[in-house]
């Protein structure tokens, strides 16, 4: 059995079963979570879905286990006034639905709170502008379809892997920021629509770090212009990291040779409720004199046995001036 296949097959089928279940045929319609990303990608992923790889679907199950165990961490504390997967539809010129991780709903108050729950690779400062542009568009359904009620919002990160979470809490209806996430649905259906009719459009594009995850990125025209100003952010926050990491090396080797110059004299020492020891490991390497003088007796040599391989790296370097 060729478990990467089986596993891929396995979970292409139950991303399929788990959208039409929950999300029924998402080229009907648009989706908050639409609005947030890159017009370009919504419109060509609605006409031409790609298939997700299993990286991708192995993501897709871990935001599904993210809910599950909010949701039961809930019920195991008492709450019972929550709902799960709560579609809502938004009035207007297009068909555009909010699928709400959960609501919750106090009547003697008159209130009802939307949770976003995000399950995430990395734990960010704050939250991304397209989790937020989603959440204001809930909040804003929300609000029309409810309008007696106080509507409230806040984003649930959680990384499993790191047994991380975050709140980003305090949004309330944006009446302004709202209108304008409207204007620009209305923009991505129009563009889709008229694509579907087989007319000539290249849709607005949103240059991001989250460019590489997307299937389209070859043919985007964005890439192809001289200069791409949009990533210069994330380019400068990757050096600014970098030479933060070759600074704390530098501090980070001596402090260690220091540490384990006292237990190599002294052996192993108790501190702060932490163990200090000297700890040896053995692996085998190969002996290449032996080795070369043995291919020799037979009429070999080591380079008979060596080939290259590529690897690929991210380079960065100064632009030479125009």
């Amino acid at each position: 059995m060729d478990i990467h296949k089986t596993l891929l097959a396995s979970l292409q089928k139950l991303a399929r079963q788990h959208t039409e279940e929950t999300l029924g045929n998402r080229s009907d319609y648009l989706g908050a979570s639409d609005i947030g990303y890159c017009p370009r990608k919504v419109i060509l992923e609605k006409i031409n879905p790609s298939e997700h790889d299993l990286a991708t679907l192995l993501r897709f199950q871990r935001g599904h286990m993210a809910e599950d165990i909010i949701a039961r961490a809930f019920t195991a504390a008492g709450y019972s006034n929550f709902e799960q997967q709560v579609e809502v539809s938004i009035p207007g010129d297009i068909p555009l639905k909010a699928h709400i991780d959960f609501v919750f709903t106090s009547k003697t108050q008159k209130i009802k709170s939307i949770l976003e729950i995000k399950s995430t690779n990395r734990i960010p400062d704050g939250p991304y502008s397209s989790w937020e542009s989603q959440l204001y568009i809930q909040m804003g359904a929300l609000a029309e379809k409810y309008p007696d009620y106080a509507i409230k919002g806040a984003i649930l990160p959680i990384d499993l892997a790191a047994g991380e979470v975050e709140f980003f809490n305090g949004y309330t209806p944006q009446k302004t920021i709202f209108k304008g996430l409207m204007g620009k649905a209305e923009m991505i259906w129009s563009d889709y629509q008229a694509m579907l009719e087989g007319k000539e459009i290249e849709p607005d594009t949103d240059v991001s770090p989250l460019c590489g995850f997307c299937s389209h990125i070859e043919s985007c025209p964005r890439f192809e212009a001289e200069e791409v100003p949009e990533l210069v952010n994330a380019v400068d926050e990757l050096q600014n990291l970098q030479e933060q990491e070759k600074h704390l090396q530098g501090k980070i080797k001596p402090c260690k040779a220091k540490l384990f110059n006292i237990v190599k004299q002294r052996g192993a020492i108790k501190t702060g409720g932490r163990f200090l020891k000297k700890a040896t490991r053995s692996r085998k390497h190969l002996v290449m004199d032996r080795l070369e003088a043995f291919l020799a007796d037979n009429g070999s040599s080591i380079d008979e046995f060596q080939e290259s391989r590529s690897f690929s790296f991210l380079e960065i370097k100064k632009a030479k001036a125009a």
